[in-house]
């Protein structure tokens, strides 16, 4: 039985990933929102001092009790804005200053 409850979740963990990322791209476009590597390839924030992305995930993880599935930095600002699924299967968007 319990094996069972952790394949259910991983699947439905991979399921979400999968929609969300098919949802990022449209939004990406309308938000002025890059991947981290978007970002470096333009190097749009080369000369600003941002947190560090592993230390806001972890804030945030720790914050809401879920998993980051989806981390973009965005403009104005910058501000990051992470996609976090959490124990009761809710999706909730997070936004954090990246300076």
């Amino acid at each position: 039985m319990c094996a069972r409850i952790i394949f259910c979740r991983a699947f439905l963990a991979l399921g979400m990933v999968l929609l969300l990322s098919s949802i990022a791209p449209s939004a990406r476009a309308q938000g002025n929102c890059l991947t981290f590597g978007q970002a470096r390839q333009a190097g749009l924030f080369a000369g600003i001092k941002l947190r560090s992305a592993a230390s806001v995930k972890k804030s945030v993880e720790d914050s809401t009790g879920g998993k980051v599935v989806s981390f973009l930095i965005c403009s104005p600002g910058p501000v990051y804005k992470l996609t976090v699924i959490k124990k009761n299967g809710n999706v909730v968007t997070v936004t954090e200053s990246a300076q």
